[in-house]
Formats: structure tokens, sequence, C-alpha cells
């Protein structure tokens, strides 16, 4: 009986725990799209703070910073100079 238990949560867990990595993927690229789109210099922010401003009114503060933290050195790294150097 033990055994199906933790077959069963070692299911639930990858079940769960996969769309939670691809959430938290999502959003990391999403960061890196903000840092390199061209209309945050046009209204003259720098990367980091127009793409902090734009997460920023979809998430709580926290997850804005670990998304782009994380993304940049994921995906961009090139922007990891960008951010806040407590953030890198």
């Amino acid at each position: 009986m033990m055994k199906i238990a933790a077959g069963g949560l070692v299911v639930l867990a990858a079940l769960f725990g996969s769309g939670i990595a691809n959430a938290d993927s999502d959003r990391e690229k999403e960061a890196c799209q903000l840092m390199d789109d061209p209309a945050g210099a046009e209204m003259g922010y720098a990367p980091a703070e127009y793409a902090y401003m734009m997460l920023r009114a979809k998430m709580s503060a926290e997850s804005a910073r670990n998304a782009m933290s994380l993304g940049a050195q994921d995906y961009c790294p090139n922007h990891i100079t960008d951010l806040p150097a407590g953030w890198r």
C-alpha cells in the first residue's frame, strides 16, 4: 500500500511540477523579450526598468525580479549587466 501511495505522489509531482516549470520559463522568456523591446528605449527607460515596470503590472515585485534574474541567466545573458547588482 505504501508503494502505491508513493508512486501516486511521484506521478502528481511530475504532472504539476512540469506546469510550474513551464510557467516560470515563459515568464523568464517574457522578461528577456521585454528587455529587448525597443519601445522601452523609445520611452526613455533602461532595459531592466522597462521590463520590471511591465512585469510588475501583472505579478508581484518578487516574481518580476525572479523572472528577470533567472531569465537573464538562462535566456539572455547579454542583459545580466542591465540588472541591479543584487539581482545578478
